[in-house]
């Protein structure tokens, strides 16, 4: 494998470009890419998360809000 890497690293640019775009090609056939029905359900999960965590934020907002207006009513 090292010395697989130095005769690459020793070859020029354009055989360096090739060896990587095998290796990316390589690399992108073991990729497992979702169904659409997978796609549809986390597409769906994420959409609810970011509408929990911005309530969830929103209502962080409003108490903190209302709690420096109170502390500075105090001053």
């Amino acid at each position: 494998m090292a010395k697989q890497a130095q005769q690459v690293a020793e070859q020029g640019f354009v055989a360096r470009s090739k060896a990587y775009i095998n290796g990316v090609r390589s690399e992108m056939a073991k990729v497992t890419w979702p169904g659409k029905e997978e796609l549809k359900a986390s597409t769906v999960v994420v959409l609810v998360f970011l509408v929990i965590l911005a309530v969830v934020i929103g209502a962080m907002d409003l108490g903190f809000q209302k709690a420096f207006f109170l502390l500075f009513e105090l001053f």
